[in-house]
């Protein structure tokens, strides 16, 4: 009998991974209650009120109540209550390109700025009904098109331009231009900034070249030498996002997945998103696409051609630190889709999970549902026996052990032998032993794969203790 008894999160690839991982885990809860694995709550989207219908990237969850949520394409700006209403709150008609690529709550005021300039509002203003806005407030050098991501250190608000670290000052007014350094940090020609963090006392610069130039840098400045104080290059093609766990700092970088652990001077391979990366096959991680749900990192993956990963939020993290950190696919979004699919901004406060998403024509803002379980989470092995891939078995039984199995939930097996596709299993429920198992004989197995499909029940769904047992003739 071999037995898994703990899921230790996605292997590298359906052929190789450490022990415990499997090739895909989509929808379930691996970290809630160690030992148990759990279904997720489904992700729903938001229809109270004028909801978004283009895409967001950016994000302001402000600290009177309100989140905000700024368009990608248009000048729109959303507002949402905490109870979940939304409005359109303004719409940006400043001078120049009117899409938002950065916003920041700081010192009294919401920042957000467009391609060319940078715009404010008193939070005492910004309800669902936004008034006395300041367009224009000041004016970039470098007027990047792309990224103006922000990030707040030393009661300072640094904003990124192109090769431009601009600032603005604890002086800030509805005064334009109070406080607004255009360039207070330089970098080296043909750098554009993608991304920030704050580290310690300093701050982490993300850069980007272009799509063609496998070249990015990690830069670390303390915020008052006349040039930055350490820069790890790395042959990637940018640095996407930074996140954070306590006191540690991952980073995205590149086009095939790639996660890195930040040391305090160098970047370190950590891990990578499981696909299949090519020149027509890559995605990304969005800058404001990252968050911490319930003390775990969480990020959202994006299409960029060819749906070379699943799409979604995946989770990287554990229970505590007496537990490993392991990748998962926990939410997907509503519709219900892991293809072709960009997710932008995440939010996430206390109990509430936000997710902006992008599926073709169709955009929207998904809340984590907690009335309803996900409908159609499942795990998938990876592929069993490869070394004794010559040698012929015979499948005998398939089983899993529950904790709890409520009322119209319940569990479906499938096998896929020597790779002819998945079939399904007529499986039995024993009460007695809180088992539910296919007995079966299927024989030529040289290579196998099982996958367990959970049935829920509005907000009920299988919690298993098991989640796999498989018994198998011929491996003496």
């Amino acid at each position: 009998m071999i037995i898994l008894d703990t899921i230790r999160g996605l292997s590298d690839s359906k052929f190789s991974g450490i022990l415990g991982s499997v090739f895909a885990c989509v929808g379930l809860d691996l970290h809630g209650t160690p030992g148990l694995l759990k279904v997720h709550q489904k992700l729903t989207k938001e229809t109270s009120g004028t909801e978004p219908d283009e895409f967001c990237k950016v994000k302001v969850a402000c600290s009177n109540g309100y989140s905000f949520w700024f368009s990608s394409t248009s000048g729109k700006i959303w507002a949402r209550t905490s109870a979940g209403v939304w409005s359109l709150a303004h719409t940006t008609t400043g001078t120049g390109d009117d899409w938002c690529l950065g916003a920041m709550e700081y010192n009294g005021f919401i920042v957000w700025a467009t391609p060319s300039r940078i715009h404010l509002i008193a939070v005492a203003n910004a309800d669902d009904a936004w008034a006395s806005t300041v367009q224009d407030w000041a004016t970039f050098t470098n007027a990047d098109t792309s990224w103006h991501p922000m990030c707040i250190q030393d009661l300072t608000l640094w904003i990124g331009d192109g090769k431009y670290l601009a600032s603005i000052g604890s002086t800030i007014s509805v005064t334009p231009g109070t406080g607004f350094t255009a360039n207070a940090l330089d970098l080296t020609s043909g750098y554009r900034i993608k991304c920030l963090k704050k580290y310690e006392e300093d701050i982490l610069i993300g850069t980007f070249i272009n799509s063609y130039v496998n070249t990015a840098e990690l830069i670390r400045w303390d915020l008052v030498s006349s040039s930055w104080n350490t820069s790890d290059p790395i042959e990637e093609c940018g640095i996407n996002a930074f996140m954070e766990d306590d006191n540690y700092i991952y980073v995205q970088a590149g086009l095939a997945g790639n996660w890195y652990f930040y040391n305090g001077s160098q970047l370190e391979p950590y891990k990578r998103i499981p696909g299949d990366y090519s020149a027509a096959k890559y995605g990304e991680v969005y800058p404001d696409s990252v968050g911490n749900f319930m003390n775990r990192p969480i990020f959202g993956f994006s299409n960029g051609a060819g749906n070379p990963a699943p799409q979604g939020i995946y989770t990287l993290g554990g229970y505590s630190r007496d537990y490993p950190k392991v990748m998962d696919l926990s939410w997907v979004i509503s519709e219900a889709t892991t293809s072709s699919i960009e997710i932008g901004a995440v939010m996430v406060a206390g109990f509430t999970l936000l997710v902006a998403w992008k599926n073709g024509d169709s955009k929207g803002v998904d809340a984590i549902d907690w009335s309803n379980k996900y409908a159609s989470a499942y795990l998938e092995t990876m592929m069993l026996f490869q070394d004794k891939r010559d040698v012929s078995k015979t499948l005998k039984k398939v089983a899993c052990f529950y904790n709890s199995l409520p009322a119209s939930t319940g569990i479906t097996f499938s096998y896929d032998v020597n790779g002819a596709g998945y079939v399904a299993m007529t499986s039995v429920t024993n009460s007695l032993l809180n088992e539910i198992a296919a007995d079966l004989s299927v024989g030529n197995v040289g290579s196998l794969q099982i996958k367990v499909a959970f049935t829920v029940s509005s907000n009920d769904a299988p919690t298993l203790e098991i989640p796999l047992a498989i018994e198998i003739d011929g491996l003496e």
